[in-house]
């Protein structure tokens, strides 16, 4: 199983310029010590991964996001006063609310409900006042705008899985299938591709499942996935980097 993990490590690239491996050496094999009797006669499940992260303007990128968090901290800063006073009314009335069901006035208690909202509604714009979510979802996501990027191997893996837009792409040599998929969310916005090599097999649940080599040791290369994340405008020239030409060879 080392020996397959460092065939593998072989074939992924080295960092770009500007960019590190995130992940020592020492960390990156993840080979199982012990076996459960139950599945003794499935395919051995092992990986190695690899992050990669961008240093180069790592200072520039932090300094945007800064100034844009500054922004809004000074923002909140001025409305503290007022949203310090909505506090104190809001708790007093909750007190004198309190007070009244201890005393087993519920009906006394639900007429300061509408003096409550419009405590509450008064909170709420006092807070929306002068913030803006929007640019610093903005400046998050600029910041994590091709800062690191990954590339995943797992070998007889037991299941896996493609996002639910993938389409599929230009396979590399030996390989059973692949694919590429977006994933957009409030802070990243990054491109997944997926290579299969090997017995993978259609799973009734979704997805492949890992299948076997004839004749084989539990301990080889049955099937090899590879999972790559990076930026859409990183991620062909990372995938173009890897030496698939040696992922084959395991496998037979």
């Amino acid at each position: 199983m080392t020996a397959v993990l460092q065939t593998v490590q072989s074939a992924l690239p080295a960092p770009p310029e500007g960019w590190v491996t995130a992940v020592s050496t020492a960390d990156e094999f993840s080979i199982p010590q012990t076996m459960c009797r139950d599945f003794e006669k499935v395919p051995l499940q092992y990986e190695l991964s690899r992050l990669y992260r961008q240093v180069g303007d790592a200072e520039a990128r932090q300094a945007k996001f800064d100034e844009q968090a500054s922004k809004e901290a000074a923002n909140y800063e001025q409305k503290q006063p007022r949203i310090d006073a909505l506090m104190a009314k809001m708790e007093k009335l909750a007190a004198t609310q309190a007070a009244l069901a201890e005393k087993g006035d519920i009906a006394g208690a639900q007429k300061l409900n509408p003096q409550m909202e419009k405590l509450q509604a008064e909170m709420t714009k006092v807070m929306d006042e002068g913030s803006d979510p929007a640019a610093m979802n903005a400046a998050g996501k600029e910041m994590n705008r091709d800062l690191e990027m990954s590339i995943a191997v797992r070998v007889n893996a037991w299941t896996e899985y493609a996002g639910p837009d993938a389409k599929p792409v230009a396979l590399p040599s030996g390989a059973q299938s692949a694919y590429r998929w977006h994933v957009e969310d409030e802070t990243h916005s990054n491109d997944h591709a997926l290579y299969l090599f090997g017995a993978w097999r259609p799973y009734k649940q979704g997805g492949w499942r890992t299948g076997e080599r004839t004749g084989a040791p539990l301990s080889a290369a049955h099937t090899v996935s590879i999972r790559v994340t990076a930026d859409p405008d990183r991620l062909p020239k990372t995938v173009r980097a890897i030496d698939f030409g040696k992922i084959t060879p395991l496998l037979k």
